[in-house]
């Protein structure tokens, strides 16, 4: 299908991980902008790995990770904690 997402690659999926590495020991506590950032591209790579995916669990965890944006974009805006 031509409007499909291209599938995610191994540099993409790499450097997510490097991210979540990155978050996991970083001392200074992330900035709610950062949060969204993060979920953006959390929720983009695994909705786009449930797309190209037969399994429903990848789509149970998609729709996870869009929820999780959701709520930082709900912290940024100031509604919510």
């Amino acid at each position: 299908m031509a409007d499909q997402p291209p599938p995610v690659s191994p540099r993409e999926i790499s450097e997510f991980l490097a991210l979540v590495r990155e978050r996991s020991t970083n001392r200074v506590p992330s900035t709610p902008a950062e949060d969204v950032a993060f979920f953006e591209r959390k929720a983009d790579l695994l909705s786009r790995i449930a797309v190209h995916s037969f399994d429903p669990e990848a789509v149970e965890v998609a729709a996870i990770a869009r929820a999780q944006l959701d709520a930082a974009r709900t912290r940024l805006s100031g509604g919510g904690f």
